[in-house]
């Protein structure tokens, strides 16, 4: 049981690491192209609350474009982190964890008891 929760949350912590990395690098390498340097730092250190308050008119749009291909971006991640996930689910196999009750044995008489009568009727 342990080892499922440490799974869980060391798995949200890891892809929420690496989509968060996906979406900065996008971002930046996508606004690199229409703007100068210290200006891609600015507006991505803005974060999406502040984006208007540091890109306007043509740029905002510009701008906005950017956070939208990039949040395509990390949810391109996601479909394939599923997908990936789906995979391994089928390659595991399927095993039965239940524990299976105990037969009951019922006691048959033998060939020879039937003949002469001398089974013990219950």
């Amino acid at each position: 049981m342990a080892l499922l929760v440490f799974s869980q949350t060391f798995g949200g912590a890891l892809f929420l690491t690496v989509t968060q990395t996906v979406f900065t690098n996008s971002l930046s390498s996508q606004l690199s192209k229409d703007f100068p340097g210290p200006r891609v730092d600015e507006i991505v250190a803005a974060g999406a609350n502040g984006i208007r308050n540091v890109a306007f008119g043509d740029d905002l749009t510009i701008v906005l474009q950017a956070y939208s291909d990039s949040i395509d971006k990390v949810f391109y991640v996601a479909l394939a982190a599923s997908l990936g996930l789906f995979v391994t689910g089928w390659g595991m196999g399927w095993n039965d964890v239940r524990t299976k009750k105990p037969e009951v044995v019922q006691k048959i008489p033998a060939v020879g008891d039937i003949e002469t009568g001398s089974a013990k009727k219950e």
